[in-house]
């Protein structure tokens, strides 16, 4: 804000905003007196904007210690904002980069009601044919992207989703049984690095990660997918760092708390 907007007060917006962040982001909350110095405010302009950020709920003024806190419609505005997001356009530019970089087949998917839903994929640039399908649905417990979120459910959450798992055995390696699963998902909690070694087909792995939501709940995960005669080992963990990277980014677009 230039000297001649701050002396003329600047808009209305320029105000309640100034305000509001003033409110948002210092590390102890402040009296009027404060926050007039730190916006340079006109008193009247500023009680006049502070008095219509608190009808609305954005601001709270607690008249006993006769400090202004962040408005619980904050929350409200936060969570409209959160649940109108669509998570394939945030992964987007991740879900390229990671084709740009292993140039093998890349997917997004979703947990509804203990299976998975596959909502975005980008195709290997080599050939490959899968089960995955965009809008098509698979079992969680024996693909990488269900157990990267299984992982992070609450335990009721997760207790219910296990008893929608059909512990089909695919291949040798499939999980049978749910103490796999659970010994499995603990070890996932821990890394975000979720692997299906051929469970749900023979000759394809992949490694996967979850994508965190603000509350920290798991909204949806991305996987690299290969068959395994061309992926070595090296190679195999070199996709499990960027797929835990990737999904580390859309989570704190996502307004995930910090975490490794």
């Amino acid at each position: 804000m230039t000297e001649q907007e701050t002396k003329s007060g600047g808009s209305s917006l320029d105000k309640a905003l100034s305000l509001l962040q003033e409110v948002c982001m210092t590390p102890v909350p402040l009296r009027f007196a404060e926050l007039v110095e730190k916006t340079d405010l006109p008193k009247a302009t500023a009680h006049r904007t502070l008095t219509s950020l608190t009808e609305k709920g954005l601001v709270r003024f607690d008249e006993v210690s006769q400090l202004y806190h962040p408005g619980y419609g904050l929350l409200e505005l936060a969570h409209q904002a959160w649940s109108k997001i669509d998570v394939r356009d945030i992964a987007a530019d991740q879900m390229k980069h990671l084709w740009d970089e292993t140039g093998e087949t890349i997917h997004l998917a979703v947990l509804d009601r203990g299976d998975v839903i596959y909502i975005d994929k980008l195709e290997s640039q080599k050939s490959l044919r899968l089960f995955s399908a965009v809008g098509k649905k698979g079992p969680a417990y024996c693909t990488g992207v269900g157990k990267a979120m299984m992982a992070f459910l609450s335990e009721d959450q997760l207790a219910a989703a296990i008893k929608e798992q059909s512990f089909i055995k695919h291949t040798d390696t499939t999980l049978i049984n749910e103490a796999m699963l659970r010994n499995d998902l603990i070890k996932i909690r821990e890394s975000k690095i979720s692997l299906d070694l051929e469970e749900h087909e023979e000759g394809i792995q992949c490694a996967a990660s979850v994508i965190l939501n603000h509350r920290n709940e798991p909204i949806a995960a991305l996987s690299i997918t290969a068959p395994k005669f061309r992926v070595d080992e090296a190679r195999f963990q070199h996709f499990q760092t960027l797929v835990k990277d990737a999904c580390k980014k859309v989570s704190t677009r996502m307004g995930a708390m910090a975490s490794n």
